[in-house]
């Protein structure tokens, strides 16, 4: 048996799983109040739209409170899609880019800055790595550079690997916790504390050179 990533077809790791774990119930954490205040406005606001119609009231006096829970409906649905798109298996091989922005859809409720993603892969962001470590290697470096009330920037590009930068807005992430670190080494990830973020390399799927990719 080779020393590389496990194929699809191999059962999960268990270490990797656990990691994965803990870290979706970090995630859940992270977004649980926020996503029931959301949730909290949608019926609010139509309740106020059910009893001003019910009196007959003109639409201008309906229409904000209308706007308001459609909006809310609308980051609240997003944010329980990816929650449970989390939840559920990957499909296939990870996609890099893709875990990203359901990340940023996650977390948009939370308001704020919100995660900023900057996306150069050329649709190559398939990685060979481990659907668990894949996901808990992204999700606990970003959760780690995101600060209370303020973002983090996801910078995603693909030379010989996967590339990604993540840079918190203010806040000097802390060092990866070095548990996750030797398990995605394992997996032929490598994470990297920088002065203001953190990088990942990960194998990817396509190894063509990207003339995106960063110097």
């Amino acid at each position: 048996m080779s020393g590389g990533p496990p194929d699809d077809s191999e059962p999960p790791d268990g270490k990797s799983a656990a990691l994965w774990a803990d870290t979706l119930q970090s995630l859940a954490n992270v977004v649980a109040h926020d996503l029931r205040n959301a949730l909290n406005a949608v019926a609010v606001n139509l309740e106020v739209v059910r009893s001003r119609s019910a009196r007959g009231a003109e639409a201008s006096a309906i229409a904000p409170f209308a706007a308001t829970a459609a909006n809310n409906f609308e980051t609240a649905a997003s944010a329980a899609e990816a929650l449970l798109a989390f939840v559920r298996p990957e499909p296939g091989r990870v996609d890099i880019a893709a875990l990203v922005t359901r990340l940023a859809r996650l977390l948009a409720v939370r308001g704020g800055a919100g995660l900023r993603v900057s996306d150069q892969s050329d649709g190559r962001a398939a990685t060979t790595a481990p659907a668990d470590i894949a996901r808990a290697a992204v999700a606990r470096s970003v959760l780690a550079a995101v600060a209370e009330d303020e973002g983090a920037a996801c910078e995603i590009a693909v030379d010989d690997g996967i590339f990604l930068r993540i840079t918190g807005a203010t806040r000097v992430p802390p060092p990866p916790d070095s548990d996750l670190v030797a398990a995605a080494l394992e997996q032929g990830i490598r994470i990297t504390p920088r002065e203001r973020s953190i990088e990942i390399r990960f194998p990817a799927v396509d190894q063509r050179a990207n003339p995106h990719g960063p110097s």
